[in-house]
C-alpha cells in the first residue's frame, strides 16, 4: 500500500475536526436568519448531520484498538442520511422534482430517506459495505467492499443520485436570470461538485489504487462551506433565494393564493386564502375549487381560460355566513415544456372597497337631491323675504313694520340653517367609512351634551362599527332629541342586542312621552319636526352610507325607542 506521510495524514484528520466546527456554526447561523423557512431548516439538518459524520470520522482515526475503530466506523454509517438530506436540500433549493410520481415518492420518503435509513442499518449491522484491515506500519484502515453486490448497489445509487442532484443545481444555475440568484446557484453548484469530487476520490477511486486516507469528502465540505459563506456575504444567499423570493412572498402576501391542477383540485394555498374561505390549509388542499367558489362563477372562470391564459377583475360574492365580495385574477401555470400544468388564482377581498364605492355613489345621489331641495326651499324663503322687505320699503313706519321685520329675521335664520345643514350634509360619504369604537362614539356624545337631571345609562358590548366618520353626530342627535322633545324624560338607556342572523341592534330608549304612530316615519323627513327638522333625517343619511338602518319602534306614552340595525359586515369585536 502506498505510504501517506504522517504530516499529510494528520492534516487530513484535522480537516475532519475543522469541517465539524465549520458546518455546525454555519448551520446555526443560517437557521437563525429565518427559522420558519424550509430551506433554512433543511440546511441546518444537513450541516448538523455533516458535523456528526465529520466527528465520527475524526474519532475513527483516534481509536487505539480494533474495538474502538469498529465502534466509530459503525457510528459513521449514517453518512447515507447525510447524502439524503443533501439531495433533499438541492431539490428544495432548485424546485427540481420533475414529475408527480417522483414528487409523491420524495414526499413519502420512499425514494430518498427510506433507502438511506436501510443502507445505514446495513452498514451498522453487517460488514457488507466496509471491511476493517490492519496494515503493518500504518494501523487499522477501512475499505469499501466493492466485490459485495450490496456495496455496489449503494455506491451506484448514491453516485447516480448525486449526479442527478448536481445536474439539477446546474440547470437551475443556467436558467436563473442574471444577477444575485444566478450567482447564488453558481456557487452552490460549484460547492456540490467539489463535495462529489472529493467524496468520489475516497469512496471509489483511491481505494482502487490501494491508497487509503481519512475521508477526503470533508475537504470538499469545508470548501462548500466557504463558498456558502461567500455567497451569503456577497450575493445574499438565504436572504434573496428562490424560496424567499417566491414561496415566502406567496405565503405572506395579503391576497389569497390558490394553486390547482388542470382538473380543479387544490394543490396549495397560502394563509390569506384560508382566512378568506374561513378554512384551514389542510381543509382546503385536495378539495375541488368548485367547493369554495360558486359553480356558475367557477365555470365562467374556466371558460375564460379556454380562450386566454389569464383572467382578471372577476368579481363575485362568496356565500359565507357573512358574505364577502372578492375579485379574482389568475393565469395558467406552464411546465418547463410550455404545456399547461395547472391554474393559479389570486383572490382579493374587496368587501370594504365595494362598500365604500356604494357609499360614495349613494352620497353623491343624496347630495344631488339635497341641492335640489335646498335650492327649492331657499328660493321660497327668499321670495317670502323679498315680499316682506317690499312691504317695509313701502311703509317703513307702519304699525305692522315690527312684525314684518321679525318675520324677515326669522326667514334669514332659516336660510342660515339650510346653508349650515347643507355644509354638514355635503360631508356625508366624502370620507371613506372607518372602523370606530361604538363605546367611544357614545362617550363623546354624552360628554358633549348637557343632560342635567337626565340619567344616561350605557350598557353595550365592546364592538367597533364600520360607518361614516360623522356617525358620532348620530349618537349626539339621538340623545339631544330625547332630552329636547321627550318632555318628561328622566332616563335614557343605551343597549345592544345581537340577533340570530348576526345583526347587531343598538337601542336608544327613554321614558318620555314617546312618538305617535303616524309620526314614526315622518320624523325622518327633511324639515319635519319642532326644531330644525334636520337632526333625524341627517342621522338616517349618515348611517345609510354603510347600510345601517334606523327606525322608531317605541310606544306613545311610554317613551321613544330608536333602533339602529347594524348588519354583520358593519360591526366586529376589536382585534
Amino acid at each position: 500500500m502506498p505510504a501517506v506521510s504522517p504530516l499529510i495524514f494528520e492534516a487530513l484528520v484535522g480537516f475532519c475536526l475543522v469541517s465539524a466546527l465549520i458546518t455546525y456554526s454555519l448551520g446555526i447561523f443560517v437557521y437563525a436568519q429565518k427559522p420558519g423557512s424550509t430551506i433554512h431548516r433543511l440546511f441546518l439538518a444537513l450541516m448538523l448531520a455533516a458535523t456528526y459524520w465529520a466527528l465520527g470520522e475524526f474519532f475513527i482515526w483516534q481509536a487505539a484498538d480494533y474495538a474502538g475503530f469498529l465502534f466509530w466506523l459503525k457510528a459513521s454509517s449514517v453518512w447515507t442520511i447525510v447524502f439524503a438530506i443533501s439531495v433533499h436540500f438541492i431539490i428544495a433549493f432548485t424546485d427540481a422534482i420533475p414529475s408527480k410520481g417522483m414528487q409523491r415518492a420524495f414526499t413519502l420518503g420512499t425514494g430518498l430517506y427510506l433507502p438511506a435509513v436501510l443502507f445505514a442499518l446495513i452498514g451498522i449491522s453487517t460488514d457488507w459495505v466496509y471491511a476493517i484491515t490492519y496494515e503493518p506500519g500504518f494501523g487499522y484502515v477501512y475499505l469499501p467492499v466493492l466485490t459485495n453486490p450490496v456495496c455496489q448497489i449503494i455506491t451506484c445509487y448514491y453516485f447516480l443520485l448525486m449526479v442527478w442532484a448536481f445536474y439539477a443545481i446546474y440547470l437551475s444555475w443556467q436558467r436563473a436570470p442574471s444577477g444575485r440568484i444566478r450567482h447564488q446557484n453558481r456557487l452552490v453548484c460549484v460547492g456540490v461538485a467539489t463535495v462529489i469530487v472529493f467524496g468520489s476520490l475516497s469512496g471509489a477511486i483511491l481505494p482502487l489504487f490501494g491508497i487509503h486516507t481519512p475521508n477526503l469528502v470533508f475537504i470538499g465540505i469545508v470548501i462548500f462551506s466557504v463558498l456558502i459563506v461567500y455567497a451569503i456575504r456577497k450575493y445574499g444567499l438565504f436572504v434573496l433565494s428562490p424560496e424567499t423570493a417566491v414561496a415566502e412572498i406567496l405565503r405572506t402576501m395579503p391576497d389569497g393564493m390558490v394553486l390547482t391542477d388542470l382538473d380543479g383540485q387544490i394543490i396549495a394555498v397560502n394563509q390569506s386564502a384560508t382566512e378568506i374561505f374561513c378554512a384551514t390549509e389542510a381543509g382546503l388542499i385536495s378539495r375541488s375549487v368548485s367547493s369554495i367558489i360558486p359553480d356558475e362563477a367557477y365555470g365562467a372562470i374556466r371558460q375564460t381560460f379556454r380562450g386566454e391564459v389569464r383572467v382578471s377583475d372577476f368579481e363575485l360574492i362568496l356565500p359565507h355566513e357573512v358574505p364577502r365580495v372578492v375579485s379574482i385574477a389568475g393565469s395558467m401555470v406552464m411546465d418547463r415544456d410550455g404545456k399547461p400544468a395547472g391554474i393559479v388564482l389570486i383572490i382579493r377581498d374587496i368587501t370594504e372597497r365595494k362598500a365604500s364605492e356604494t357609499a360614495l355613489r349613494i352620497a353623491n345621489e343624496k347630495i344631488s337631491l339635497l341641492s335640489q331641495l335646498t335650492r327649492h326651499d331657499i328660493s321660497n324663503l327668499v321670495t317670502a323675504l323679498s315680499g316682506y322687505l317690499a312691504i317695509l320699503e313701502d311703509d317703513p313706519h307702519g304699525g305692522e313694520s315690527g312684525q314684518y321685520l321679525s318675520l324677515s329675521v326669522g326667514i334669514v335664520d332659516k336660510i342660515i340653517q339650510h346653508l349650515r345643514f347643507s355644509r354638514e350634509y355635503q360631508e356625508i360619504g366624502s370620507k371613506t367609512p372607518v372602523w370606530q369604537g361604538l363605546g367611544t362614539m357614545i362617550e363623546h356624545a354624552v360628554q358633549g351634551l348637557p343632560h342635567e337631571g337626565v340619567d344616561i345609562q350605557v350598557r353595550i358590548i365592546p364592538v367597533e362599527m364600520f360607518a361614516d366618520p360623522l356617525s358620532e353626530k348620530v349618537m349626539y342627535n339621538l340623545l339631544e332629541n330625547a332630552i329636547r322633545h321627550g318632555e318628561t324624560v328622566k332616563c335614557v338607556r343605551i343597549t345592544t342586542e345581537e340577533q340570530a342572523d348576526g345583526t347587531l341592534v343598538l337601542l336608544f330608549e327613554d321614558d318620555g312621552t314617546g312618538v305617535s304612530e303616524d309620526e314614526k316615519e315622518k320624523i325622518f323627513r327633511f324639515g319635519y319636526g319642532k326644531n330644525t327638522g334636520f337632526g333625524l333625517s341627517f342621522s338616517r343619511e349618515i348611517l345609510s352610507v354603510t347600510d345601517i338602518g334606523i327606525s322608531e319602534t317605541g310606544t306613545e306614552g311610554e317613551g321613544a325607542r330608536f333602533e339602529i340595525r347594524i348588519p354583520p359586515r358593519a360591526w366586529r369585536y376589536p382585534e
